[in-house]
């Protein structure tokens, strides 16, 4: 048997493995075939690689570059100077500059505001008010105090008024009776409370209020009884309210009120009677 026909035979005998219906035979045949390749490489790659790594055609030495040395420039040539005529610098346009339209800072306020006080004077042209007080009020001749209610004052050119009230032997008693409530700040300022000279200052109308105020005004004698004394109210316009006494000599218009005694007597009668 020849050399050749060896190698067919083995070829058709590997194909009907190869293409066995048996699925045993089939799957047998093509894992040895694998198996058998994989020997064959595992044997020849070492030996390749071995051989590749011996071989000194393989082997390249690096050489360092040879050094380049440094070479003078030529001067270079000023180019000469081109023939074409120039051209004309164009026109300037004038343009105007725009102004900055950002509003400017406003101004800080200062720290400390001005505040311009009203000096309390009296008015140099006094009104003449209008008063309902009565001029007299009969009392008991044994009372040693008395409520006067229901006074009335006015005037229009007025923005502020002072009161001043006072009588001989009398004290006067507003707000809360029995009880001395001065304020000298504030809407009310009040001055001599239950005492023979009273000030009163603030608007018009609040001036008549606190004199009306609580059954009105309270009218005590501080020795003896009641009767024959007198009590008198002075009314002052003034730019601003104030309790200054000496503002009082300015006023035009006033009244007096005479507390008098009622007529009654005390008498004997002697008569006769008949005894049933």
């Amino acid at each position: 048997m020849s050399f050749d026909e060896f190698i067919y035979r083995l070829k058709s005998r590997f194909a009907s493995y190869f293409n066995s219906e048996n699925k045993f035979i089939r799957l047998a045949s093509r894992l040895a075939s694998l198996a058998i390749f994989a020997a064959v490489i595992s044997t020849i790659a070492p030996t390749i690689a071995d051989e590749l790594s011996s071989s000194s055609d393989i082997v390249e030495t690096s050489q360092p570059a040879p050094a380049i040395e440094p070479t003078e420039a030529a001067p270079s040539e000023s180019p000469a100077p081109s023939e074409t005529p120039t051209q004309e610098p164009e026109a300037q346009i004038d343009r105007p500059e725009i102004a900055n339209s950002s509003p400017s800072a406003l101004a800080e306020p200062s720290d400390s505001a001005t505040v311009t006080e009203v000096v309390a004077q009296p008015l140099e042209n006094q009104p003449r008010y209008t008063l309902r007080i009565p001029q007299s009020v009969a009392v008991d001749p044994r009372a040693k105090s008395y409520y006067l209610a229901h006074i009335y004052a006015s005037a229009d050119s007025a923005p502020y008024t002072l009161a001043c009230i006072s009588g001989a032997g009398l004290s006067f008693d507003i707000r809360s009776k029995l009880t001395a409530q001065n304020s000298d700040e504030g809407k009310d300022l009040i001055s001599g409370d239950q005492s023979g000279f009273l000030l009163i200052s603030g608007s018009t109308a609040r001036v008549v209020n606190l004199i009306n105020s609580q059954a009105g005004l309270m009218i005590s004698s501080t020795a003896g009884s009641l009767p024959n004394k007198v009590a008198t109210m002075r009314f002052i316009a003034l730019t601003a309210p104030s309790i200054d006494p000496t503002f009082c000599s300015a006023a035009r218009s006033s009244a007096n009120t005479a507390i008098r005694p009622l007529g009654l007597e005390q008498s004997t009668i002697k008569g006769g009677g008949r005894l049933k």
